[in-house]
C-alpha cells in the first residue's frame, strides 16, 4: 500500500513539474507569430518567451520589457491575448467593427486588453470595463 501510494505522489510530482511553463527562445514561436510581434509591436524589446504545454497543444507568452504581453496558440501561431501594461493594443490589432464601436460608445477610453473567446472576442477598456463581440465583431454586451 505504501509503495503505491509513493508511486502516486513521485507521479503526480513528475507531472506538475512537466506542467510548467518553459523558457524558450524568441525563434521558437512560430513564423507568423515572429511577423505579428515584428509588425505590430516594433518598438518593443522581448523579455522573454514561455511555451506552455495545454492539453494537447502549445501556447507560448512573449512577455516585453514595457511589462506588455502577447500569448499565441502554438500550432496556429495566431494571437490568442494582449495584455498592455503601457499604453493601449495597437489600433493595427483590433478589428475594425471592435474599434469603431469603443470609439463612438467610449470616447477617449483606450483599449487595453484583447483576447479572443469561443464566442468571439473581449476587449478591456482602461476603466475596467469589459465588451463583448461575437466572431463578426458585432458587440453583445458589455461588464464592469
Amino acid at each position: 500500500m505504501k509503495k503505491i501510494l509513493l508511486l502516486l505522489v513521485c507521479a503526480a510530482a513528475a507531472f506538475s513539474v512537466s506542467a510548467a511553463p518553459q523558457k524558450v527562445d524568441f525563434d521558437k514561436l512560430p513564423n507568423n507569430s515572429q511577423e505579428f510581434i515584428q509588425k505590430n509591436f516594433p518598438r518593443e524589446k522581448v523579455k522573454n518567451v514561455e511555451m506552455d504545454r495545454e492539453a494537447s497543444w502549445d501556447k507560448y507568452t512573449v512577455y516585453f520589457n514595457s511589462g506588455n504581453q502577447i500569448s499565441f496558440e502554438g500550432g496556429s501561431g495566431d494571437w490568442s491575448r494582449i495584455i498592455m501594461k503601457n499604453g493601449p493594443v495597437p489600433a493595427t490589432v483590433i478589428p475594425v467593427k471592435i474599434k469603431t464601436f469603443a470609439g463612438s460608445k467610449y470616447p477617449g477610453m483606450n483599449i487595453v486588453m484583447l483576447e479572443t473567446t469561443a464566442d468571439g472576442y473581449k476587449a478591456g477598456l482602461a476603466d475596467g470595463t469589459f465588451l463583448y463581440f461575437d466572431k463578426d465583431g458585432n458587440y453583445t454586451k458589455a461588464t464592469k
